[in-house]
């Protein structure tokens, strides 16, 4: 029975891997295709790195200190530094978005 599950796991991962090598695949010939649209999508892309980057940077940075109330959930200071990554993370791109969508809509309004 345990062969049964390992070969349907390992076909799991070869369909995974399939699926994500033609999306990639099909990606690159559409950006290829179309250049023009290629230019904002890597923006794009490079704003999301952007984003990691200094992230990634406020981790380096993080003091790593856990409060005492912390410590009966084992929760460690590498644990907390990543916890602090993703939040600056995610306030960054929450940030952009609001503004993004304030944008947009303010400039239909003063277009009128």
């Amino acid at each position: 029975m345990d062969s049964i599950i390992n070969i349907g796991i390992i076909l799991t991962y070869v369909m995974v891997g399939v699926a994500t090598l033609t999306t990639v695949l099909f990606g690159l010939k559409k950006m290829l295709s179309n250049t023009k649209n290629a230019k904002k999508t890597l923006y794009t892309i490079g704003g999301l790195i952007l984003v990691c980057i200094i992230s990634y940077i406020s981790y380096i940075l993080a003091s790593g200190d856990v409060l005492s109330s912390y410590e009966k959930y084992d929760i460690s200071s590498s644990q907390s530094k990543n916890v602090g990554m993703g939040l600056v993370m995610f306030y960054i791109l929450a940030a952009g978005a609001i503004t993004s969508v304030l944008f947009a809509e303010l400039s239909k309004v003063f277009k009128k």
